[in-house]
């Protein structure tokens, strides 16, 4: 997807989640997918599953925001 139409569906995601409706989502754009997570299932060598904030601070967290750069939840003021 574009960038517009990327925004686009990930509002239509969070109104949607926001009226009580569980969405799970598969990407490989985990920048993109913790700006609107509430539960995170990263599967690798070392699987985890969890919060976002437990995510956050979990080491596997931790390394992808050293590798990602700057903070990984994407929206800081929610």
């Amino acid at each position: 997807l574009d960038p517009k139409a990327t925004e686009e569906m990930y509002e239509i995601i969070d109104k949607l989640n926001k009226n009580g409706i569980t969405v799970i989502m598969i990407s490989h754009d985990v920048s993109s997918a913790l700006k609107y997570a509430k539960h995170i299932l990263f599967v690798n060598s070392n699987p985890f599953f969890g919060t976002k904030e437990e995510f956050e601070n979990s080491d596997l967290g931790k390394q992808f925001e050293k590798y990602a750069g700057g903070h990984i939840g994407g929206h800081q003021d929610e």
